[in-house]
């Protein structure tokens, strides 16, 4: 028994599946004739009254804190152990995360000789 090397032409087997091209103003008549029907349905069905407009009631608007006024944030990205540990001092010496960034802002300000800001 011989097996042929010819292997089946794709396009030709896709072609098969599909069946004949469709004409494209054979689907535009179609499509209208869709619309149409769609048309004549809604025209059809009986119209339901619509509920009347529900007010809703305005939301109060939500402002920063007093103690950020006058304030702008200044932040970074660092890895997770660091973000820990600073939590975690914080906690220790029963402060904030933002006091412990202000101290160290403020060390980092004298260091180079700048004024510190004293902000915490």
């Amino acid at each position: 028994m011989s097996k042929s090397n010819a292997r089946p032409s794709l396009a030709e087997r896709l072609a098969a599946v599909a069946g004949p091209p469709a004409q494209p103003a054979a689907m535009i008549e179609k499509e209208i004739a869709q619309l149409d029907t769609a048309r004549a349905t809604a025209i059809q069905a009986p119209r339901v009254k619509k509920p009347a407009a529900v007010i809703a009631p305005v939301p109060e608007i939500v402002t920063a804190p007093k103690a950020r006024d006058g304030k702008v944030m200044v932040a970074g990205y660092f890895s997770p152990q660091m973000a820990k540990a600073v939590k975690l001092l914080a906690v220790e010496r029963d402060t904030t995360v933002q006091a412990l960034i202000g101290e160290g802002l403020d060390t980092i300000l004298h260091k180079y000789g700048k004024h510190p800001m004293g902000e915490r």
